[in-house]
């Protein structure tokens, strides 16, 4: 019955005042986008224009069978679509990925509604659509981390809402995409430990994930290829000279495998600490106790592990925006973050080097520690606040 009043009080809130000032301000984005529009990127030249042609010359989605490397298929399929328009691929691909923009900042709005009436959810709307990092990376790079990051929007709203079978769907289909998906991973363990999610849904992730595959696979693909991308994705990052402002930025430059692989268990093993310290508190899982938990994953992953590419915040981005509408008084988180992610992407696409990344990894592993502390004191928080009601009751 929570969630039926919460998909119905999102229903209501759309009014044509409120449809009129989202267009208003997703036109807005657009032209503040179209100044990077004819900017190419490395990854375009390189990368996207090259798989973008060989598409387009074979034929749009009769050409989805080739092997393009280490990517899964879903993308390809969505550009394989774009070039059957007459615009050039720079612009198609842009536009990809600002629609996916809409798309998380739509989601964005649905979370906010949740805990404001009103102007609010139009408000982190605007905020997400317009964030620096947000722009940058579609208008700019030309990236498709919105197509992820609106799938585990989704999924934290879902959740919020109930929906556990859609939340893993959404899930699923933001780790078809791009396996920083996984980020999100500590925190959907907990819920499953939780009980927010029951252990059956799970099958819908291999489900979704095979059934991506199946067109590639029926052009031509390897199948077992395609099962073993991710794999292959994390073998070639080993090789990663790490700028992200996280740990590994203190390790010497050309970490071997070895020693890369045992921080990776390392982490692993303290992610999975910190998750089942959470399970014991055993508080209520409250949409506050939600959002915080679900930030505080998204930080913890990127900054413990190694080879992290430049991308790898841009879910603690959008996620650290909606932390701070839950919690005002920690407006800072979001700075903080955003700030890191910013600069590391500017100074990728632009050269742009204004601030050490090592005193960047100190703000992020105080703004990543204060997260820890703050959701630990919250769980305590609603347990005296549990104990004060029942005996109100009593």
């Amino acid at each position: 019955m929570v969630a039926l009043g919460k998909r119905k009080a999102f229903v209501n809130f759309v009014t044509a005042e409120s449809l009129l000032f989202l267009l208003a301000v997703t036109v807005l984005a657009f032209a503040a986008r179209v100044k990077f529009l004819p900017f190419q990127s490395d990854d375009y030249r390189q990368l996207l224009h090259v798989w973008f042609t060989e598409l387009r010359s074979g034929g749009g989605l009769a050409a989805i069978g080739h092997n393009f490397g280490d990517y899964t298929p879903p993308y390809f399929y969505l550009l394989a679509l774009l070039t059957y328009l007459p615009i050039k691929d720079l612009f198609l691909i842009k536009m990809l990925s600002f629609a996916g923009d809409i798309v998380m900042a739509h989601y964005a709005m649905r979370i906010i509604r949740m805990k404001y009436e009103k102007f609010w959810g139009e408000i982190a709307y605007t905020v997400v659509i317009f964030l620096p990092s947000v722009l940058l990376n579609s208008a700019a790079w030309g990236e498709y981390d919105s197509l992820y990051a609106a799938a585990l929007l989704a999924c934290l709203c879902y959740l919020l809402e109930g929906r556990q079978y859609a939340a893993v769907m959404t899930f699923s289909i933001a780790f078809i995409f791009k396996p920083e998906a996984m980020f999100f991973a500590p925190f959907l363990l907990l819920m499953l430990l939780r009980r927010k999610i029951q252990w059956r849904s799970l099958f819908i992730v291999p489900a979704v994930y095979l059934v991506s595959m199946l067109p590639a696979v029926f052009a031509g693909r390897s199948f077992t290829d395609l099962l073993m991308v991710y794999y292959r994705q994390a073998g070639n990052r080993r090789g990663l000279r790490n700028v992200l402002p996280n740990l590994a930025i203190w390790y010497p430059n050309g970490l071997s495998p070895f020693a890369g692989n045992l921080i990776t268990v390392l982490a692993v093993l303290l992610i999975l600490a910190i998750v089942l310290y959470f399970k014991r508190l055993e508080v209520d899982m409250t949409d506050d106790m939600i959002v915080s938990l679900a930030l505080l994953s998204v930080l913890l992953v990127p900054y413990v592990l190694p080879w992290m590419n430049e991308r790898c915040y841009y879910m603690a981005d959008v996620l650290s925006v909606i932390y701070a509408f839950f919690f005002p008084e920690k407006f800072y988180v979001p700075i903080l973050t955003v700030l890191s992610s910013t600069y590391v992407v500017c100074h990728h696409l632009f050269g742009a080097h204004f601030i050490n990344g090592r005193v960047l990894s100190v703000l992020m592993f105080c703004c990543l520690l204060w997260v820890g502390i703050s959701t630990v004191f919250l769980s305590r928080d609603e347990k005296i606040e549990k104990v004060v009601r029942r005996k109100w009751l009593s």
